[in-house]
Parts: structure tokens; C-alpha cells; sequence
């Protein structure tokens, strides 16, 4: 537990300063989160086979991961271009499993793609967050995920009875389910506040704290969504943590599997919200 506590605290830290300096600082620390979160999901879903050396299916990943970071540094929220890195990296893994054959497999193919846009492509719209013009708030907001594990938690502990997924989460509750979404719109309704009183003092403070509690709906929704298929993942390839490198957490897809499952659902719920 201390273990855990002393690298949350660093966690929190450097959290902080990633997001609080923006711009290049913030890209360059996504970008290598999302490798490393690329090549945990990677491993899990054997486009690389564990303890192996790097694959060409894993490599074209990873090289796509920090082609798309260049592309978002230097055009900002174009959705062609992410369209067209999709595209581009499903064609090459194609191109592999073909001349490759029967070398890799279509599985591998399908992985490589989906670990892609699983952890590089939809964390990499917190910078898209971070990049509007009262970003320095509006970052924070994917981290709405951990108020939903935690009130949920304490919720199921309290008043669980019904199971929400048992064959998939036998812990997890009904009651708990609706006391995460409860305490995630509690904090959009704070969070509103402080938006309208701080970062935002032309937008009234009604309108702050209805888009944000449904801004925060929405999330605690989805977060939940996304720590499941994380977890399903894990049962179907009986593992028990994506990585190590966080102590007493695992790996990055343990600990963010939920804040980058929800991120793009927040930035284009702030860009109709918002505006």
C-alpha cells in the first residue's frame, strides 16, 4: 500500500506538470506514454509475443504512433489526418500479413490496428484538450475517471447488491455503477463553477455547470465502458497487470485505461458545449 501511495503522489506530480506547461512538453510526455501504452496492449494481445523481440507488426505501430504525434504538433485537431493515419498503418500491417505470410497472423493484423487507436490515438486527445484556449482547466477533465472508480467503489462497498457484469467483474455492482456516475456529475457541477468563475468569466455560471454535468455524464458512462474492456482483455489473455511500470499500479493501460477511453468523448462533448 505505501508502495502504491508514494507512486501515486509522483504520478499526481508529474501530472500536473505535464499538463501544466502544455504545448511541446505535454506532446512529448503523451507521446511517450502512448508507446509504452502501445506496446503493453501490444504484448497483450500477442501482435508481439511476450519476452520476443520487436516485430515488424509492432514496429510499423510504433512508428505510426510517433508519425501521429509529429502530424499533431504541426496541424493541431485534424480529424483527416487521424483518419488518414488509421489508414495508413491498417494498409502497412496489411501489406506485412500478405508478403509475410504465413509468417504473421490476421490476428496480429487486428491487434496492431486496435492497439493503436485504443491507447495512442484517444489519449492523444488530451493535448487536443490541452491546446484550446482555456485548456489549463479543461485537461484535467479526462481524470473525471478516477472520481468514478472511487465513489463507485465506495458506493459498491456501502450498497451493492446486484451485479453489473458478474462473468466479466464479479466485484463490480449496479449500485456502485450509479454511485461513480453520481459522483462524476458532482464534480462536473464543481468543476463548472470553477470554470465559469476562472477560465471563463464571459460564460454564465448556468450554462458552465448544466454542460459540464453532462459533459461528466457522458464520461462517467464511458469510464466504466473502458475499464471493463481493459479488464476483458486482460481475462482473455489471462494476465494479470499490462506492465510494471508504475509501482503497485502495473502498467500505463492499468492505470489509464478509463481517462483514455473517455478523452475524445470529452473533447468534442467541450467543442459543441463550448464552442
Amino acid at each position: 500500500m505505501k508502495t502504491r501511495i508514494i507512486s501515486g503522489a509522483v504520478l499526481v506530480v508529474l501530472l500536473i506538470l505535464t499538463l501544466g506547461l502544455g504545448g511541446y512538453v505535454t506532446a512529448g510526455v503523451l507521446l511517450c506514454v502512448s508507446l509504452v501504452g502501445y506496446h503493453e496492449l501490444a504484448v497483450a494481445l500477442g501482435v508481439q509475443e511476450k519476452n520476443k523481440k520487436l516485430g515488424l507488426p509492432q514496429f510499423i505501430g510504433l512508428a505510426a504512433v510517433v508519425i501521429h504525434y509529429f502530424i499533431l504538433m504541426t496541424t493541431g485537431a485534424n480529424m483527416s489526418a487521424f483518419v488518414a493515419i488509421i489508414m495508413g498503418l491498417f494498409v502497412a500491417e496489411a501489406a506485412v500479413f500478405v508478403f509475410k505470410y504465413p509468417k504473421f497472423k490476421s490476428d496480429q493484423l487486428v491487434g496492431a490496428v486496435f492497439s493503436f487507436i485504443y491507447a495512442p490515438m484517444m489519449l492523444s486527445f488530451i493535448y487536443l484538450l490541452r491546446s484550446f484556449p482555456t485548456g489549463q482547466f479543461l485537461a484535467w477533465l479526462p481524470f473525471v475517471a478516477w472520481i468514478c472508480d472511487t465513489f463507485a467503489y465506495f458506493s459498491g462497498v456501502a450498497l451493492g447488491k446486484h451485479k453489473l457484469c458478474p462473468v466479466l467483474s464479479p466485484k463490480k455492482t449496479i449500485e456502485g455503477s450509479i454511485g461513480g456516475i453520481l459522483g462524476s456529475v458532482l464534480f462536473g457541477v464543481l468543476f463548472g463553477y470553477v470554470y465559469a468563475t476562472y477560465a471563463d468569466p464571459n460564460m454564465k455560471l448556468q450554462t458552465a455547470i448544466i454542460s459540464f454535468a453532462v459533459i461528466t455524464l457522458v464520461s462517467g458512462i464511458l469510464s466504466q465502458i473502458g475499464d471493463l474492456i481493459a479488464s476483458g482483455i486482460k481475462r482473455d489473455h489471462d494476465i494479470k497487470d499490462y506492465g510494471k511500470l508504475i509501482p503497485g499500479h502495473g502498467g500505463i493501460m492499468d492505470r489509464f485505461d478509463s481517462v483514455i477511453f473517455i478523452t475524445p468523448a470529452i473533447y468534442f462533448l467541450a467543442l459543441i458545449f463550448l464552442k
